[in-house]
This record gives C-alpha cells, sequence and structure tokens, in this order.
C-alpha cells in the first residue's frame, strides 16, 4: 500500500468526477459533474462529503478539479507562473491563491475518507480566460465534455504537487485559450 492518496497516473477506461472547486464560507461555490449527466451545485463541505460518498458508491474515477494542483518558484524562493499556459492567470496571485487553497483543503479532508481506494487518479483543469461568466455546475460539466479535448500542458521542471497526498505533479487540461 502506498502512502499517495492521490496519483498523477491517468489510467484508461476510468470514469471521470469533475468539481469546478470554489471556497466560499456563504455560498454554494462548488460545481459537480459526473459523466452520467448529473451535476450539482454545493458548499464546500459538502462537496467533500458528497465526492467521498460518490467515490464509495461508485468506485475509482478519475478526479478533475478546476484548482491549483502545484506550484513553482524560482531559484531565489519566489512564486513565478509554472509556463506560458498560465501568463496573466498564475498560480499565486488573484483567483488561483483561492483555488490553491480549496484544493489543499480539500484533497486533505477527502484522502482520509477514502482509506482502501489506493491512489486516486488526479488531473488540474484549467478553465480560465472565460469570454463570458458561467455557473459552477456548468463549468464542471466542461470540465467533463471537454477532457479529451482540452489542451495538455506540464508545468515546468522544479514544479511540485501541492501537498504531499500527490505523488508527482498532475497534468493541466486548459479549456480556453488566452484572447490575446
Amino acid at each position: 500500500m502506498t502512502d499517495y492518496a492521490f496519483t498523477a497516473k491517468l489510467p484508461p477506461r476510468l470514469p471521470r468526477l469533475a468539481i469546478d472547486l470554489g471556497y466560499s464560507a456563504t455560498q454554494a461555490s462548488c460545481g459537480i459533474a459526473t459523466q452520467k449527466n448529473k451535476t450539482h451545485t454545493l458548499h464546500f463541505g459538502a462537496c467533500i462529503e458528497w465526492t467521498a460518498e460518490y467515490l464509495h458508491s461508485n468506485g475509482p474515477h478519475i478526479l478533475i478539479l478546476e484548482a491549483v494542483l502545484s506550484t513553482y518558484h524560482k531559484a531565489d524562493g519566489n512564486p513565478h507562473i509554472r509556463g506560458t499556459f498560465e501568463k496573466g492567470r498564475g498560480w499565486y496571485h488573484g483567483p488561483g491563491v483561492s483555488t490553491y487553497a480549496a484544493a489543499f483543503r480539500f484533497l486533505q479532508a477527502l484522502a482520509p475518507q477514502l482509506p482502501n481506494f489506493g491512489p486516486l487518479p488526479l488531473v488540474e483543469g484549467f478553465l480560465s480566460y472565460k469570454p463570458t461568466k458561467t455557473s459552477h455546475a456548468h463549468d464542471a460539466e466542461r470540465l467533463i465534455k471537454e477532457f479529451e479535448c482540452a489542451e495538455r500542458f506540464t508545468p515546468c521542471p522544479g514544479s511540485e504537487p501541492i501537498c504531499p497526498l500527490i505523488d508527482n505533479i498532475p497534468e493541466i487540461r486548459r479549456y480556453n485559450k488566452p484572447t490575446t
């Protein structure tokens, strides 16, 4: 048995579960979508519980989180973008910081609820540069429906997973190209 709860290795044929992860104390800010065309919008804590229950009932899935799952720091110790794919939308400022905090807490709280799963496959969905505002559930649906056609990126060398529960740097799939 491994010490990792999550893995960057993506096995073929596993179903997908997508979460547009929000981090609000008062609003239902987490959109969830399954490949069975079911969507939900939940508060953060309820999202963790729902995800654990869903995985227990339906077995392992590839978990697509629309949240920061890796970091990069330059040699001087300062944070920096993980690659040109996130230029202007860096993980360490603006909305990136809250998704980093949300993902860290989400994974930390979910892992103990899945003790017999082995590492659960994990992908970072990068759904920035949207031309219009959309709902959390709609964004989670896109993470599922456009998974195969989304651009794929590997963060630059020296990047690290956001927490020691992840065995390696998860792949990043970008769903919208920058408009400029």
